[in-house]
């Protein structure tokens, strides 16, 4: 037996009023990243990530099919719950990078902590005492 697709995929679009709010809500993410960065508060590394976000979020905004169609193709049975997935990928590949780079920052803290310790042993040995 061959599955059915629903009437409501055939006929659905999103609401223009959610996709106005959506599409705004992108561009003053844009606008933010652009702002972070041009106060050197945001790094470049991360900017280029956010600004896909934002672009990439206004495009399925804006252009409901293509959410539908991805909808279809991945056999959700909401936009939403495709929307709530890709949100949760993006969030658990940002913390998981997150992570890689605090853990690198942690070992080269102890590093550090451990080459000034042994310039201070240095230090005290040459001064003699006191």
């Amino acid at each position: 037996m061959e599955p059915r697709i629903p009437v409501e995929w055939l006929h659905s679009e999103l609401p223009l009023r959610a996709q106005i709010i959506a599409v705004v809500g992108c561009v003053l993410l844009f606008l933010s990243v652009l702002e972070l960065v041009r106060r050197r508060r945001l790094m470049e590394e991360y900017s280029i990530l956010w600004m896909v976000v934002s672009i990439g979020t206004a495009i399925l905004a804006a252009w409901s099919g293509l959410l539908l169609f991805i909808t279809r193709l991945m056999g959700a049975q909401s936009a939403n719950s495709v929307i709530f997935f890709f949100a949760i990928l993006f969030l658990m590949g940002l913390v998981l990078h997150l992570t890689v780079r605090v853990s690198g920052l942690a070992e080269r803290n102890k590093d550090l902590a451990q080459e000034v310790a042994l310039l201070s042993r240095r230090l005290e040995e040459l001064e003699g005492p006191r």
